[in-house]
């Protein structure tokens, strides 16, 4: 779940909450991620509709956003992710 949580929050800022693209490069930085790993999970989270990737980039749909938050906070009450990762 971390691993999803960092790309989604990754592409979350990369965006600036979906007023631009996010570039398959910086998500790939920010998440941590080799190329290969990183497109097998964007391939899922779109087959999902939880992002948008094509040719100019990244976003989140907002199921995307909404999933992202809920997990955020899921694992935020339960002491799984730390306040300060976000």
């Amino acid at each position: 779940m971390n691993i999803y949580l960092d790309i989604l929050s990754a592409i979350d800022v990369l965006s600036e909450n979906g007023r631009y693209w996010a570039k398959f490069t910086r998500v790939m930085y920010m998440a941590n991620m080799n190329p290969v790993r990183l497109k097998e999970r964007l391939q899922e989270l779109s087959y999902l509709n939880m992002i948008i990737w094509n040719e100019q980039g990244l976003r989140l749909t907002e199921k995307g956003r909404l999933f992202y938050k809920e997990l955020r906070g899921v694992l935020e009450k339960f002491g799984i992710l730390s306040a300060v990762k976000r």
